[in-house]
């Protein structure tokens, strides 16, 4: 494989180093091959410890892995979208690409960039797009295209570049394939004593806060520790949730060696040539293991007002944010149910053309935060969450995904997640309330959501729940 790169690679890399000594500036060199179909769970467990990676199994049959960092846009506060649009525009305008395939990006957004971050995220900042240095794309059922990414500057040495380039993948399509191998069987998960009061009193400040009229809607959300005796293996995690999630996108961002991991249901947006597909996803319901009585719960939810209202208050802000970024928007007529091994959603589709003026990440900016992770109005929802909600969220609940230089890409809101590092994890799960929202349900519902995340840490029946 590092053979078949290396010719485009050191083209590239060469006219890069053209390019940017005559406009004197860095310009981004890509070259890309296809080979055969590489594990790449294998090549994450092989260099994930050695540089930051990032993989992405996404609904849309987009597999993906990056590894290391060729570019990275970042951004900070209110403007960091158009901030990290203007760097990633740029870059890719600018490049030297040899090959059929476009740089890819891989990427995410803090929740709220007006609250203080936390030493939970390390690294993450308040948004982030960055070209891995190699990706690999599934490409078919038995091929996959290799990308090669560098960033030249004047003056530099675009063979020495090449072979120090290459020389990191030698070994990325040999060996024999890395199984999981779960190790981590036994894992502590940590619950404060008064987790669920605390819980309480933060709903009922927000009924409260509905009640007087300062929001229709508010999404809160809580934290859970969880520790085991070995650091967590990331494969083995990502295995887990790829095996019990399969309508759920699977993803792990690394930053600084802390990994973001989770296996999202919420389409954000969804581009491909032009078009755009995306969802509102509010409502929620238990799963039964019963067909009849998983029958009655989904029409339980429905039939119910509180769920259709709370759905409602999603779609109505979709449709508000795409008018100005899109056109032909077509919406299912009514909600479907969106079934998911521990939990049922009630679900409306978007579908419609982004204008030719507007990117991927203009309409991303449009649609975060939707009222399904935020509330109604989004202003007056935030500020209760920055007074009463006592946690960064960082990126849960924010957008993370892919996108690459013709404007294609899929992008999800970061939920069933969490943060890991080294032995310890923290998840997080949280709830959409509305008039007559119970918090004693509304409490059992995150350990319905917090479950992906713990039948991912450990196998089942390997977690010890500490008081």
């Amino acid at each position: 494989m590092v053979d078949a790169l290396r010719q485009p690679l050191r083209i590239a890399m060469h006219k890069a180093c053209e390019s940017a000594a005559r406009l004197e500036r860095a310009i981004l060199a890509v070259a890309s091959i296809v080979v055969p179909r590489i594990d790449m769970f294998s090549v994450f467990a092989r260099y994930s410890s050695q540089m930051d990676a990032n993989i992405w199994l996404g609904l849309a049959g987009s597999s993906m892995l990056g590894l290391g960092a060729a570019l990275e846009c970042t951004g900070e506060g209110k403007d960091r979208f158009a901030t990290i649009s203007a760097c990633w525009h740029d870059a890719v305008r600018h490049a030297v690409i040899e090959g059929d395939a476009p740089p890819v990006a891989f990427g995410g957004f803090r929740f709220d960039a007006a609250r203080p971050a936390s030493s939970v995220w390390p690294g993450f900042g308040d948004g982030a797009l960055v070209v891995p240095r190699l990706t690999v794309v599934q490409y078919g059922r038995d091929c996959c295209r290799v990308i090669a990414a560098e960033q030249m500057f004047p003056g530099s040495d675009a063979v020495a570049r090449a072979e120090a380039a290459l020389s990191l993948w030698e070994g990325l399509a040999g060996g024999n394939a890395i199984h999981p191998t779960h190790r981590n069987a036994h894992v502590q998960v940590l619950i404060p004593k008064n987790a669920k009061n605390q819980w309480c009193a933060l709903v009922h400040a927000a009924l409260h806060s509905i009640s007087q009229g300062d929001a229709r809607k508010i999404v809160v959300a809580r934290t859970l520790k969880a520790k085991a005796a070995d650091p967590f293996t990331l494969p083995d995690i990502l295995d887990r949730l790829r095996s019990a999630n399969p309508k759920a996108a699977i993803f792990a961002f690394g930053r600084k060696g802390t990994y973001f991991v989770g296996a999202t249901p919420e389409i954000l947006i969804t581009a491909h040539s032009g078009t755009f597909r995306t969802m509102a996803l509010a409502g929620s319901a238990a799963r039964s293991e019963t067909p009849q009585q998983d029958a009655r719960l989904g029409q339980a939810l429905l039939t119910s007002p509180k769920d259709r209202l709370e759905h409602d208050f999603v779609v109505q802000a979709v449709l508000q944010a795409l008018q100005s970024c899109c056109s032909r928007i077509e919406a299912d007529s009514s909600p479907s149910l969106h079934k998911l091994p521990t939990v049922q959603h009630l679900v409306t589709f978007f579908r419609g053309d982004i204008l030719p003026h507007k990117s991927l990440l203009d309409v991303i900016a449009r649609l975060h935060p939707t009222p399904a992770v935020g509330g109604v109005p989004a202003g007056s929802a935030l500020a209760f969450l920055r007074d009463h909600e006592g946690f960064d969220r960082g990126w849960y609940a924010g957008p993370v995904g892919w996108l690459d230089a013709e404007g294609n890409g899929e992008f999800m809101v970061a939920l069933r997640s969490g943060v890991i590092q080294g032995n310890e994890a923290v998840l997080f799960a949280g709830c959409g309330l509305v008039a007559g929202s119970d918090p004693e349900k509304e409490y059992q519902e995150t350990w319905i959501k917090f479950s992906t995340m713990l039948n991912g840490l450990c196998p089942a029946q390997g977690a010890e729940f500490v008081i």
